[in-house]
């Protein structure tokens, strides 16, 4: 069952990798990072729709969690894809990618913050050399402040997704069933890009077919069915686990960009994307063994 849930969860990994790809595509035909975001909630929307309807699944969920799911899917799940897709453009879809896998260390910060928990002597280490790899993206040479913006744009969509991250557990949303919990983040997501985007007048919809179809890849692949197979994942394995294994997406979002999509990569920040990716997967193999060790601790009843 395992290796079931390992080759569902790479599988999702590698197409939340591609998604800078696809991105890319709808750009190049006038889309903006508003507009794709939008679509990529909207089209979902209808599908799950349709599967909740056909295996008629709940739609009900308390007014607290409504409430829960409105806050993480705007201040979350939402501010992270805006800004991770909007710093594209200035550094790059692989260094945006493995910048914005900081993730999981600042899921352990804003656990250390605001809910107490504590920090062993290895998650500070992780946090740290984190912090050091985020260092290695500044070079001398590069357009200073497009190049600043884009690493700040980054690194905030990996805080957002934290606080996404973050929000599911503490909030208890997990008690939901998925296709109801993805309905609802689709849909307070697509109205609150329209609002903001909206306000902006940075939505743009006169566009050509061929941008709508590269922004419904990117939401029935990525919004859809990666999520889909990443929450199966999850269900072999278990959460921190499986973010292990979802390293996989940062790995092919830079082999993608550098090999097909033209990228640059210099040494150091090769060097400061290892360091990233293993503070990443060390902070996700502390969470799997901090909760192995609570599971044999916890007295049988």
């Amino acid at each position: 069952m395992k290796i079931k849930g390992i080759v569902f969860t790479v599988i999702s990994a590698t197409l939340f990798g591609c998604m800078p790809a696809i991105v890319q595509q709808a750009y190049s035909y006038g889309a903006t990072p508003e507009t794709v975001t939008f679509f990529r909630n909207f089209f979902a929307v209808p599908v799950v729709l349709f599967i909740m309807l056909l295996k008629k699944i709940s739609f009900h969920g308390e007014r607290k969690q409504l409430f829960s799911i409105a806050l993480i899917s705007l201040f979350g799940i939402t501010t992270g894809t805006l800004t991770l897709i909007s710093s594209y453009a200035y550094i790059g879809t692989s260094m945006a990618t493995t910048l914005h896998f900081v993730y999981p260390v600042f899921v352990a910060l804003i656990c250390f913050i605001f809910f107490k928990e504590k920090l062993s002597k290895q998650k500070t280490i992780a946090l740290m050399a984190a912090i050091v790899g985020i260092f290695f993206f500044f070079q001398k040479g590069e357009q200073s402040s497009t190049a600043l913006l884009g690493i700040l744009l980054s690194v905030i969509s990996g805080v957002a997704y934290a606080f996404y991250m973050v929000g599911l557990d503490k909030f208890h949303l997990r008690t939901l069933h998925p296709m109801t919990l993805t309905f609802y983040i689709s849909l307070f997501s697509a109205c609150g890009v329209l609002v903001f985007g909206t306000l902006k007048q940075s939505i743009v919809f006169a566009l050509p077919m061929e941008a709508y179809f590269f922004m419904l890849c990117n939401s029935i692949f990525i919004s859809f069915c990666a999520v889909a197979l990443l929450q199966i994942g999850v269900r072999y394995l278990n959460a921190t686990t499986a973010a292990m294994f979802s390293l996989f997406e940062p790995i092919t979002s830079n082999v993608i960009g550098v090999v097909f999509m033209g990228e640059s990569i210099s040494l150091a920040k090769i060097i400061g994307s290892v360091i990233i990716l293993a503070s990443a997967g060390a902070m996700a193999f502390l969470e799997n063994a901090s909760a192995k060790k609570e599971s044999q601790d916890t007295p049988l009843t």
